[in-house]
């Protein structure tokens, strides 16, 4: 049973790099060419998973603040690198933040009213974000050293990145289709 805060504190942190890793997957998944059916679910997937993201951040963010054992300023918490405790690990993760917002507002809120090159790029920092993320959780968790831990980052890296490769060769191959010409297409 939980029973403190910092327990709170580990499981919040934990669960929103969960569900960012669940999001960047399915994300990933969805506009990959070798996936060809439940788009809508996949995208439902997505976007869910990373809004429960976002809260949970947000409420791990908010049990630091009220923590008795090693509390944070508000200050701490929202800007980058002005931790007292673990100034570089806690700012990775602030920063990593940021830009999970930003995805999400511009994706779910902005969407309509911005130029498409300019989200596209936007939405692509969801990947350093999520990088940070594990970093963060790497460098400040206290569970670091339990090896079903460390199992699940790099089992979670090994994920996304495999997709993320995946995903690059297939639309590489599309890219590449469409460029030969359709009389050579048609002669294979």
């Amino acid at each position: 049973m939980l029973t403190s805060t910092w327990e709170w504190i580990r499981l919040l942190g934990f669960l929103a790099y969960f569900y960012f890793t669940v999001s960047i997957v399915f994300g990933l998944l969805r506009k990959s060419t070798f996936v060809k059916s439940h788009k809508n679910l996949i995208y439902q997937v997505h976007q869910n998973a990373g809004w429960l993201g976002l809260i949970t951040v947000v409420a791990h963010m908010f049990v630091l603040i009220i923590d008795n054992y090693e509390p944070y300023a508000l200050v701490e918490v929202l800007l980058p690198f002005s931790s007292h405790y673990q100034p570089i690990a806690s700012g990775l993760g602030i920063i990593a933040f940021y830009l999970f917002l930003l995805v999400l507002l511009t994706s779910d809120l902005w969407l309509k009213t911005m130029n498409r090159s300019i989200w596209k790029s936007i939405h692509f920092l969801v990947l350093p974000a999520w990088l940070l993320s594990l970093l963060h959780g790497i460098l400040i968790g206290s569970d670091t050293d339990n090896i079903y831990i460390l199992l699940f980052y790099f089992t979670s890296a090994g994920c996304v990145l495999s997709i993320l490769i995946a995903r690059m060769v297939s639309q590489g191959r599309k890219t590449k289709d469409q460029t030969v010409p359709q009389a050579l297409r048609s002669s294979k």
